[in-house]
C-alpha cells in the first residue's frame, strides 16, 4: 500500500535529498523534496502529503518552525525530524510541537531510516481502519 504514501524531505544538503528520494522511490513512495522550509510550507499547503521529513537546521525558517506550521494545518501528518546537531531544546521541543520520530544524521542506515518511515506508515493505517470502521 506504500504506492499511496505522498512523502515531502526538507533538507538544505542535495545529497540526503537524492540519495533518500531514490531509496523511497525504490520502495514505492511518491516523493517530493525542497531545500527551503518555506518551500515546504507552500507545497504542504497546495497539496497533501502523508510523511514529512524535516531538516532542524534550515534557512530562513528552521525545522521546529516548520513542524509547528504544519501540525496548525494539518495534525494528521506524520513528521520525522531529523539533525546532525541536537540539543535538549530541539528535542523537547520537537516532541511538544507534534514529532513523530527523531533521527540522527548522518543516518545508521538506510535500513533504519525505512523502520522509522514504515512505523509512521503502520500508524497512518491504523487511524484509517479505525475510520472506515466508524464509518461503516
Amino acid at each position: 500500500m506504500k504506492y499511496k504514501y505522498k512523502i515531502l524531505i526538507v533538507d538544505k544538503e542535495e545529497e540526503e535529498l537524492s540519495t533518500l528520494k531514490k531509496r523511497l522511490e525504490q520502495e514505492g513512495y511518491k516523493v517530493e523534496t525542497t531545500k527551503s522550509a518555506i518551500d515546504a510550507f507552500k507545497k504542504i499547503k497546495g497539496d497533501k502529503y502523508h510523511i514529512v521529513l524535516i531538516d532542524i537546521e534550515m534557512p530562513e525558517m528552521d525545522g521546529l518552525g516548520l513542524l509547528r506550521e504544519i501540525k496548525k494545518y494539518d495534525s494528521m501528518t506524520q513528521i520525522i525530524m531529523m539533525t546532525q546537531h541536537s540539543t535538549m531544546d530541539k528535542i523537547l521541543g520537537s516532541l511538544e510541537y507534534g514529532a513523530n520520530d527523531y533521527i540522527y544524521k548522518p543516518f545508521e542506515s538506510e535500513e533504519y531510516v525505512m523502520n522509522i518511515i514504515d512505523h509512521s506508515v503502520q500508524k497512518l493505517e491504523r487511524w484509517r481502519e479505525a475510520i472506515i470502521q466508524i464509518v461503516k
